[in-house]
């Protein structure tokens, strides 16, 4: 068996949700990982094994990886992505992939010329449940409206990037991206969207930055609305994720990665996901890059769902819809 040897970009939580998926793959082994603070990355390799780097050039530079997992806050991303993909390193991304389109499209281009596998982590995608829905809409006729939400807390103190705008891109483009995601895997692309945004419970608040409330109003191409919410004031215990589409022969509520109830005649079907989502995403990647299977969220995915939410930042700024120009 080809062993597959995988490096991290950024040892923070979701680095190591995804090399605790990772550790369970046969012929998977965790090379390296690089951090800026030497520490974590220590800390990281201890756990999950690897040898620990400051700097991920130099970590390029010494290691021979297959792959690399980018687990970094998107304000971070400078250019390892093109890096990578010019040593034929395959890349699988966190999202959102970046906070610009100048840098998402610099991203794609050079995953696109150099022929790598790229993965972007929109990981409900993967979840039982949504894949269920999925083939349900397909056979239940054109879809009418549809309904998201994101509705949850702030993270972590004020010293977290998470709430400075200029770092995290905003609560729409830092979390609901999932659940603007999820909308476009459901149902297709959007043509035209426009926004609302709000910070009218944390005035007092001043190291807040972001929306601490928004809607998104979507139109897709086949005709489709919809619209998405979005809080960070929501209680932690009304913890609220999840979507509610309306097509011509079913009516469908999606319940995070875990439950879907779907509505058809007289009947009612309840699906509970047995999956784990991240596994499962992990895992086809690594199919994909010994060559059995291909890519499910190509980095292309990740620029479109980009594209669509700083649409909506957009439509908010100039107070009027936004066309969105890919097709």
């Amino acid at each position: 068996m080809k062993i597959v040897h995988v490096g991290f970009i950024g040892a923070g939580g979701i680095a190591g949700v995804h090399a605790s998926k990772l550790s369970t793959i046969p012929g998977v082994k965790i090379a390296s990982v690089a951090d800026i603070v030497l520490d974590k990355a220590r800390s990281f390799s201890e756990k999950y094994g690897g040898k620990p780097y400051s700097d991920w050039r130099e970590m390029f530079r010494s290691e021979k990886l297959d792959a690399v997992w980018i687990c970094i806050p998107p304000y971070a991303h400078i250019d390892e992505v093109e890096e990578a993909a010019e040593r034929g390193i395959h890349v699988f991304i966190e999202k959102p992939i970046a906070l610009t389109m100048e840098k998402a499209e610099s991203m794609r281009r050079a995953v696109e010329r150099s022929g790598v596998i790229s993965w972007v982590g929109y990981h409900f995608r993967q979840a039982y449940s949504v894949r269920r829905a999925k083939s349900v809409l397909s056979e239940s006729g054109p879809v009418g409206i549809v309904l998201g939400r994101w509705w949850g807390g702030i993270i972590g103190d004020p010293k977290h990037w998470w709430w400075k705008k200029e770092l995290s891109g905003g609560q729409i483009v830092e979390q609901a991206t999932h659940i603007f995601d999820l909308a476009r895997f459901l149902v297709g692309d959007v043509s035209r969207v426009y926004a609302e945004l709000t910070k009218s419970m944390f005035t007092d608040i001043p190291e807040l930055t972001i929306e601490d409330a928004a809607a998104t109003i979507l139109r897709f191409k086949n005709g489709a609305i919809g619209v998405i919410t979005n809080t960070c004031g929501a209680n932690p215990q009304a913890h609220k994720v999840e979507m509610d589409i309306v097509a011509r022969r079913a009516h469908i509520e999606i319940r995070g990665t875990k439950k879907a109830s779907i509505y058809r005649g007289e009947g009612m079907e309840e699906v509970t996901s047995l999956n784990d989502p991240y596994l499962d995403e992990d895992s086809k990647f690594i199919k994909a890059i010994i060559g059995d299977g291909e890519s499910e969220v190509p980095i292309s995915e990740g620029v479109k769902t980009l594209e669509l939410t700083l649409a909506a930042l957009e439509a908010y700024e100039k107070k009027a819809p936004i066309e969105i120009e890919r097709v």
